[in-house]
């Protein structure tokens, strides 16, 4: 088992109307205990048990819910979050989870356990994934206040939810790919940013770090500059980030090396004209 600390938060706002005037302030705070994200490599047919911890550091008990979302994630900026079973590579048939919802009291640690059954098909190739969600639900949800004619005013109730990644890797199989889909050369708060897109067109979730070698006129080496790194599921993609600000104006060639750190290295070539 391979675990890899990753935060995924949901802010959620939730409007609704009420009559009369009505505020309410949760006093549950939920954390989850241990790795965000949960990583295994199994053989079809497999089966692994396991928990999640979560904790309430609030000083008042509260509800709180615990389902599967499939997740997808996109370089603009789009994070899209589904109905478990919807996206192609979901894990979430595989799922068992208890409790489904639960009260937690102050300090006290709730435990989920899951178990993962993959199916026994020799078919299964490449990464699988989904999210466990956690969200508390409010009070206010729960015990709405009392009704008045005098008059209506909307309430508005911030949720904040955590997700834990749960990454199934059927053995060592599966294609590795990735495509260099864009490129912007951008200045922004006065710095010089090369944004490149990258599409994850193949079958195994992979972690890339992003870096350039950057060549002058002269064909004299820049050095290599360093980038960002981010994970991409199959089917989804991610944005990169280089600063090139503290190189000087001219026309550069580019050797741009996406290295997710084992064998899978992908590069591209590209012309640069800075200003």
């Amino acid at each position: 088992m391979k675990c890899r600390k990753c935060s995924l938060i949901l802010l959620i706002v939730i409007f609704f109307f009420v009559s009369g005037s009505y505020c309410a302030f949760g006093a549950m705070n939920l954390n989850v205990v241990g790795e965000l994200t949960q990583q295994f490599t199994l053989a079809p047919g497999a089966r692994i048990r396991g928990e999640i911890r979560i904790e309430n550091q609030g000083d008042e008990a509260g509800d709180v819910k615990i389902y599967l979302a499939d997740y997808l994630h996109y370089s603009d900026g789009r994070n899209l979050f589904t109905k478990p079973g919807t996206v192609e590579r979901s894990n979430t048939p595989w799922f068992s989870l208890s409790p489904s919802q639960s009260i937690i009291q102050p300090k006290e640690i709730l435990k989920v356990e899951y178990t993962i059954s993959v199916p026994a098909d020799p078919k299964l190739r490449g990464t699988y994934w989904s999210l466990i969600m956690i969200e508390p639900v409010p009070k206010a949800l729960l015990t709405p206040p009392p009704a008045s004619k005098e008059e209506a005013t909307m309430q508005v109730v911030t949720v904040i939810r955590h997700a834990v990644q749960m990454i199934t890797n059927i053995g060592k199989d599966g294609e590795a790919k990735i495509v260099f889909k864009d490129r912007q050369l951008v200045k922004e708060e006065g710095r010089r940013v090369l944004k490149l897109d990258l599409e994850n067109t193949g079958e195994k979730f992979l972690v890339p770090h992003v870096w350039a070698e950057l060549f002058d006129a002269k064909g004299q080496s820049t050095g290599q500059i360093d980038g960002s790194n981010s994970r991409i599921y199959p089917g989804c993609s991610a944005r990169f980030e280089m600063d090139l600000s503290k190189l000087a104006p001219g026309s550069y060639k580019a050797v741009v090396v996406a290295d997710n750190g084992d064998e899978n290295v992908f590069g591209a070539n590209y012309t640069l004209d800075l200003k």
